[in-house]
């Protein structure tokens, strides 16, 4: 009961703008946000996630993971290459080490090649590290297995991502990249819902769905880099009456690939009224300028 309690005050704040007063959030959402949260909580006390470590079962402390596979965590994270889209800059082995571009030269103006071109709306986009390895295992086994106590841990890597991506002093609103009510219906639940909830208790900050998926997509898996954006135009919509306008917000997602999910909500919520957008991922790739194969599906 104090672990539900906690986070439904926790989740209430996100209709307390930061000021103590009530924002624009309806009485419908601020009604829904905690009973959400209070399913989810049964539904831990009717299917306990294992303890100890989520991805080994080893001993660990806090819920989070062994010092085994945080190890693991560390050595795959890497400088981030482009100080926009966050991307890792090229694969270790592959002739330029993490920190350079392609043929191991760095990013000119420290920007990757595809946002030179073609610069993205979000401020700055980071992830807690590449996509490969046992954070891949992790992302995986969470969105695919229900794995949901994989969540929280996950939570807590992208907790110290996102203290350094966004300015200091700021209280953003947390939002989660929503997914399709027939996605959802399968699955049973939104990884990146889970994710931003854990991140909104590790931080106090308020979370608010802002978002919602109004259009059926094709799987972002095997789709070039301009049909992913073609793919996801007009997808995604702001929740009328949610957003509070001149704010800033933390979008949250599991995994950013070419990073047209993060373009396209992110252009929602501008238009919305926010002030700022910056995106929080776990996993990101590595430049695909510079790694042609492999993009995990995601957006």
């Amino acid at each position: 009961m104090v672990k539900t309690g906690r986070r439904v005050y926790l989740l209430c704040r996100g209709a307390v703008c930061g000021t103590g007063e009530i924002g624009e959030l309806s009485g419908v959402f601020r009604l829904l946000i905690p009973l959400r949260e209070l399913w989810s909580d049964f539904l831990d006390l009717l299917f306990p996630p294992p303890r100890g470590c989520p991805l080994c079962g080893a001993g660990a402390e806090r819920e989070g993971f062994c010092p085994r596979c945080r190890e693991m965590f560390l050595e795959h994270r890497a400088p981030v290459g482009c100080t926009v889209c966050g991307c890792f800059p090229v694969r270790p082995g592959t002739g330029g080490g993490v920190s350079g571009g392609p043929g191991g030269r760095s990013f000119p103006r420290a920007l990757c090649p595809h946002c030179r071109s073609d610069r993205p709306p979000f401020k700055a986009a980071r992830a807690a590290g590449p996509y490969e390895g046992v954070l891949k295992e992790a992302v995986l086994r969470l969105k695919f297995r229900g794995e949901r106590g994989l969540a929280r841990p996950l939570a807590y890597l992208l907790a110290a991502v996102a203290r350094e991506m966004v300015p200091p002093g700021t209280v953003p609103l947390v939002v989660p990249v929503p997914i399709s009510s027939r996605r959802l219906a399968l699955r049973g639940f939104n990884q990146a819902e889970l994710l931003a909830g854990e991140l909104c208790t590790a931080l106090g900050w308020p979370l608010v769905p802002a978002l919602r998926k109004v259009r059926e997509t094709l799987p972002q898996t095997g789709l070039s880099r301009a049909a992913r954006l073609s793919n996801l135009s007009g997808s995604f919509a702001a929740v009328p009456g949610v957003l509070p306008p001149g704010r800033v917000v933390v979008l949250v997602d599991d995994v950013i690939t070419t990073g047209s999910t993060a373009r396209e909500c992110t252009s929602v919520l501008l238009a919305a009224g926010a002030a700022a957008v910056y995106v929080l991922t776990v996993a990101a790739p590595y430049c695909p300028a510079t790694t042609p194969a492999g993009l995990p599906a995601g957006g």
